[in-house]
């Protein structure tokens, strides 16, 4: 069978549409090559960023030069602070804390200009409704930050709930439920001053505008545990990141158990001021979620909360 011979002007149509593909192609290019530049760009001229952050234990606080007890060894994470106990500070301290560390490392990399300011919990809000801060630290999602912020896609910060008791007492079930405790008439250890979730307080309701017959408050994990250890309560709620280090260091670890389920948890999210320009915010976001994400996916912010942790424990 004769193949049929390419002529002269289907030669000349080939060599039009190769020629038109390049070009577009080339063009294409241009245009992303120029896209590109002007992101760079961006960043290069941009001013710096100023971050605030609440005086939190663990997450992010002032640390004096020389002064090895990290944070005081303070156990009660979640407290607020007294309305008057505004952080004071000075020229001799500096400010630490896992999510500091995560936030500087993010920066650092994309060469994006920052500062860091610890502020009253009362100020958080107000300065982030107004602009005056572009970004904050350690902040939940479906709290009263929500109409003025964007988050992050990744938290930075994690805290997983369970209950905890003494393993000379544990039968067969390796799982205990709100439902489950409340059933066996359990009474629980819990932190003065600490916040706890509407699931929680649906399962331990007020009585009378008093604490829950079932709830027994202690000052900090550590002191909990004693009190369970001492048979006082029946288990304790806390978050395991913490408590399961708490329970390595003092060698209670064999005999204090952790319940499998998780009640609760709670995540804690960089966020953007709702007043930042429309391409500033895109061009962070974006830049940010992709570190936070590969941090995340590398377990690099595991290890960098586990080791302040540590430290603070």
């Amino acid at each position: 069978m004769l193949e049929h011979p390419v002529t002269t002007t289907n030669k000349n149509i080939l060599f039009f549409i190769i020629f038109f593909l390049l070009n577009l192609q080339n063009k294409t290019f241009a245009v992303e090559t120029k896209k590109i530049i002007e992101k760079e760009n961006l960043i290069k001229n941009i001013d710096k960023i100023k971050i605030i952050a609440e005086e939190t234990p663990i997450r992010s606080f002032f640390e004096e030069p020389g002064n090895d007890k990290k944070n005081d060894k303070k156990e009660n994470k979640d407290q607020k602070s007294p309305e008057n106990a505004t952080p004071t500070i000075s020229t001799t301290q500096k400010i630490v804390g896992s999510e500091i560390d995560i936030v500087s490392r993010i920066f650092n990399k994309l060469k994006i200009p920052f500062e860091i300011e610890i502020v009253h919990w009362t100020e958080m809000l107000p300065k982030m409704i107004s602009g005056e801060a572009d970004m904050a630290i350690g902040i939940e999602k479906n709290s009263k930050f929500d109409k003025y912020v964007n988050f992050t896609r990744t938290p930075t910060y994690t805290k997983n709930y369970s209950f905890y008791g003494l393993s000379s007492q544990l039968k067969d079930t390796f799982v205990m439920s709100f439902e489950d405790a409340v059933a066996h008439n359990y009474s629980v250890g819990i932190l003065i001053g600490f916040s706890y979730p509407k699931v929680f307080w649906e399962a331990y309701p007020f009585e009378n505008k008093q604490l829950n017959s079932h709830l027994f408050e202690g000052k900090n994990i550590r002191d909990n545990i004693i009190k369970l250890k001492e048979r006082k309560i029946d288990l304790l709620i806390a978050d395991r990141e913490r408590t399961n280090i708490i329970l390595k260091k003092i060698g209670a670890d064999e005999t204090i158990f952790q319940y499998k389920n998780i009640l609760y948890w709670k995540e804690f999210f960089l966020v953007f001021s709702k007043k930042l320009k429309k391409e500033k915010y895109e061009m962070l976001k974006a830049k940010i979620d992709r570190e936070l994400y590969k941090m995340t996916e590398s377990e690099e912010i595991n290890e960098i909360n586990e080791s302040w942790i540590k430290k603070g424990t």
